[in-house]
């Protein structure tokens, strides 16, 4: 996995499309999920705050932790 790409539009962890519904008025799938700690660590310090992980890299991760080591 690469890590270290910024945009608010696309994970950071994957680059893909995050699909964020913050600014829809149902919200986003993220607020009503746990996002392991771990995960959120290795969000790039200039992506943390700003772009969303998406919801396959939350799945992937929680199936499989050893995946997402540096």
């Amino acid at each position: 996995m690469s890590l270290g790409y910024s945009d608010e539009m696309n994970c950071p962890i994957c680059t893909k499309a995050n699909h964020c519904g913050l600014a829809d008025s149902a919200g986003c799938w993220c607020m009503q999920e746990a996002i392991p700690r771990e995960l959120l660590d290795l969000v790039p310090a200039e992506s943390k705050g700003q772009a969303c992980i998406c919801v396959a890299c939350v799945a992937a991760f929680k199936a499989n932790e050893g995946l997402f080591k540096r």
